[in-house]
């Protein structure tokens, strides 16, 4: 199994037990602990991601070496790019799921902490623009929105990081034969 398919498949995993941690802990329950549970989240998932992408990246790495292939930045950035594709969908998956099966409350809950944030912009709207932002509102909730919102920052912040890597591992080759070139 390519390095990418099975490292992005960890990182979806590990963004949806991000997710899992913070809904065990309780904290999607109300909308009064959702700006905790955002950052407790973000938190875990970042520090897994760096160590699903790290680990990923090193993978990719030496299965070039094992093919013969040469670990340009351009083959890093390639892998970067695959881990980062796949760990989006499968994050994406995982947040759809969370939000359609297993607490499927938390729509609600976000609907709203969001309706409370924008009551004095609301009450400045007329019923059809209210009933618009309301209808758009329910969309954004929803399992497959809050779902591709999940892929795309899984696929965002794991391309940054998948290419800061790429640098780095490059740059750790070059010093190699560097340090080998001189004896």
């Amino acid at each position: 199994m390519p390095p990418s398919l099975l490292y992005g498949f960890l990182l979806g995993l590990a963004q949806t037990l991000a997710t899992l941690l913070v809904f065990a802990l309780g904290l999607h329950a109300a909308g009064e602990t959702l700006q905790r549970a955002q950052f407790i989240e973000n938190l875990v998932g970042f520090v897994l991601m760096i160590i699903v992408v790290a680990l990923g990246m090193r993978a990719a790495r030496k299965a070039r070496d094992a093919r013969g292939d040469e670990s340009t930045f351009g083959a890093g950035a390639l892998s970067a790019l695959g881990l980062a594709f796949v760990g989006a969908i499968f994050a994406g998956i995982g947040q759809a799921v969370y939000i359609a099966y297993i607490n499927p409350a938390f729509q609600e809950v976000l609907r709203a902490a969001i309706l409370a944030g924008a009551a004095e912009h609301l009450a400045g709207l007329t019923p059809e623009e209210t009933a618009e932002a309301t209808r758009n509102l329910d969309l954004m909730v929803s399992p497959i929105a809050r779902g591709v919102t999940q892929g795309i920052s899984t696929f965002l912040f794991a391309t940054i990081v998948g290419l800061a890597f790429a640098v780095v591992l490059r740059a750790a080759l070059r010093r190699e034969a560097a340090a080998q070139a001189r004896g």
